[in-house]
């Protein structure tokens, strides 16, 4: 019961964050005047970009299924992912990763605990490419404070020691799980059992590091992930009539990527927006080409990821009402387990 309250206040906090973003775009910005911009953009760069996006699609799955040891055929788990990210653009709590992994734990011999350590994996990989991404961007921005330049330098430091703490951890495994079980026995609230589980998942979907030349490979795909989107957001940049650099692209690419970690409704509305507009006024770009191209780039986003999804609902003959149900039935097994293990603590 507590579980749904919880998730009920997220989900409405969420709608309020979107539409407060909205409501200050809109009323800085004329509405009117994006759609005129939007109505004059060069659909040939448009095209470009929604290549891209599809690219990052196709790298993404590669990526996914190089960290499932290349257990599943290639277009199961691309189809599975697709279905995956039309779920998170379209419904609530980012449902869509669970779904992924409920959906490739189905096929063996992948389980779906593995599947949710991958997903685990996949925003720990992208967070440290962002923020080690976002220091070299700076260059376009000589608008930005020093405070804030120093900080985002010694943030991709910290990423660089992010990733190598992941080495290590992969592989030492054994003396992870030791020192964690160690450390949560000390902490009365938490259910030991369940976390160092967790711990042990994470570590299972960074096996790859355990391997010198797989852990070379996972990083190197970790790269070539988002450089379609690099593209896909210059062409994009380009289709409004801005003319981007590289260091004004990824430092757009890297604020987009940030600005979704808040709380916002399906499909990040709003605050991408908001996040997108805001780094380009902070390049000195106009207020209303900046707009065009963040509900622009958005629209053309969720368009493809939910053709591509329908696309994937269709090769592996899956129900869209059915995948959300059994993700839905997952997750209130997970949670029926996690208010167990508080009663038996209580």
């Amino acid at each position: 019961m507590e579980q749904a309250k919880t998730k009920k206040r997220q989900f409405w906090l969420g709608i309020s964050v979107s539409l407060l973003c909205l409501a200050a775009i809109f009323f800085l910005i004329d509405p009117s005047e994006i759609w005129t911009a939007l109505k004059t953009a060069d659909y040939r760069f448009v095209l470009l970009s929604a290549s891209g996006i599809v690219s990052f699609m196709l790298v993404r799955a590669v990526r996914w299924r190089f960290m499932l040891n290349n257990d599943i055929p290639y277009a199961r788990v691309f189809h599975i992912q697709s279905i995956g990210y039309m779920l998170s653009m379209l419904l609530p709590f980012r449902l869509g990763d669970v779904a992924r992994a409920v959906l490739i734990g189905n096929v063996p011999p992948v389980t779906i605990s593995r599947g949710l350590s991958t997903m685990v994996v996949e925003r720990l990989l992208d967070m440290l490419f962002f923020v080690t991404l976002l220091p070299f961007t700076l260059a376009a921005v000589a608008t930005l404070p020093a405070w804030m330049q120093t900080f985002s330098r010694f943030s991709g430091f910290i990423a660089l020691i992010g990733i190598l703490v992941l080495i290590i951890a992969a592989n030492r495994r054994a003396w992870v799980l030791r020192v964690t079980t160690a450390v949560f026995n000390k902490i009365p609230f938490l259910d030991t059992a369940t976390w160092t589980r967790r711990v042990d998942d994470l570590l299972a979907g960074l096996d790859t590091l355990t391997r010198p030349r797989d852990g070379f490979i996972l990083v190197l795909l970790s790269i070539l992930v988002w450089l379609p989107i690099l593209l896909a957001y210059y062409a994009g940049l380009r289709a409004v009539g801005l003319h981007p650099s590289a260091a004004m692209t990824g430092f757009t690419v890297a604020a987009a990527a940030f600005s979704v970690a808040a709380p916002s409704s399906p499909g990040q509305v709003g605050v991408f927006h908001a996040g997108v507009i805001a780094a380009l006024q902070l390049l000195g770009q106009p207020e209303v080409a900046a707009a065009s191209f963040a509900f622009g780039y958005h629209a053309l986003n969720m368009i493809v990821m939910v053709v591509l999804g329908l696309i994937g609902l269709a090769a592996t003959g899956e129900a869209m009402g059915h995948v959300i149900s059994s993700t839905q039935q997952f997750m209130s097994k997970k949670e029926d387990g996690n208010d167990e293990q508080r009663s038996d603590l209580a």
